[in-house]
């Protein structure tokens, strides 16, 4: 199917014109860690897809003719980067256009925090081989590949922001990894909302996000709900945008009652607010 690469690729700005319609770029410019959103706008396709960083990404039907999300993983370097697409159309041709994304680095602020050292450090082999267990579950079902269910994307909660994805942090003195979601400043018990279209493949309560909801939303897109005082979702809910989840509590590895939410892409955890703005929904 996608018999023609180039191998030298010619960096264009603007859309590319082709057989049919044109491919281009949401936004020309991205900020690491955060999602590009290339549309394809024309006659339908038999297949298309878009390489990016040596990973090949399919574009799949959308209302006004295809879309592919690509991951810009938060260790992206600053640069351009070109984009070189592969288009098989209704009478067996193939079509390479070619676009050029720039990433710009984004410097997030540091986050000093201090937790008890029993939650920063476990310790003990019951409760080190609980959490190798969870990462496992974890790991599995970010892992799996479905079609495509979401449609766009809206806010889980109301709320304010308290912690952005990607802020740097020390942890009792200590460098850790980058936040990994978004944090959102709601009360104990206010209602969580899907995301967008989706199914529920994993629920759990994990010694670090405590009461959890994984959502896949197909495509290599998940999202996942933690630090929930309850569970309103079960495995296998087939959910809408808006439809809820669960509760805002404060189980698992948690000072207090917020909402914790990670998007992860083709196994990239990517800004959840930077996906939502891209391709926003009403609320229903």
């Amino acid at each position: 199917m996608m018999r023609v690469w180039f191998v030298l690729f010619m960096s264009l700005v603007g859309p590319s014109v082709v057989w049919g319609g044109e491919l281009t770029l949401q936004a020309a410019q991205v900020h690491n860690g955060e999602v590009a959103v290339v549309r394809w706008t024309g006659q339908p396709l038999v297949s298309g897809a878009v390489r990016f960083r040596d990973r090949v990404i399919a574009l799949y039907a959308d209302v006004d003719g295809a879309i592919a999300l690509l991951p810009v993983g938060l260790n992206v370097e600053p640069g351009e980067y070109p984009l070189s697409a592969v288009l098989v159309d209704h009478q067996g041709e193939t079509h390479s256009p070619q676009l050029s994304l720039q990433v710009i680095r984004l410097e997030r602020p540091l986050e000093r925090l201090t937790l008890p050292e029993r939650m920063v450090t476990p310790q003990g082999k019951p409760l080190l081989e609980r959490i190798a267990r969870e990462s496992a579950l974890l790991k599995d079902a970010f892992a799996g590949h479905s079609l495509r269910l979401w449609t766009g994307f809206q806010r889980p909660v109301d709320d304010p922001i308290a912690s952005i994805f990607g802020k740097r942090r020390l942890l009792n003195g200590k460098p850790k990894s980058p936040h990994s979601g978004t944090d959102f400043r709601s009360p104990l018990g206010t209602s969580i909302k899907s995301i967008s279209n989706g199914r529920v493949i994993l629920v759990g309560d994990f010694f670090y996000t405590g009461r959890t909801v994984v959502v896949d939303h197909g495509e290599g897109l998940f999202s996942l709900y933690a630090h929930l005082s309850r569970v309103t979702a079960d495995v296998g809910d087939e959910l809408l945008p808006g439809q809820e989840v669960g509760k805002v509590g404060s189980t698992g590895r948690s000072t207090g009652a917020h909402l914790h939410l990670t998007v992860k892409l083709l196994g990239e955890r990517v800004d959840p607010m930077a996906l939502i703005q891209a391709l926003s929904v009403s609320r229903t």
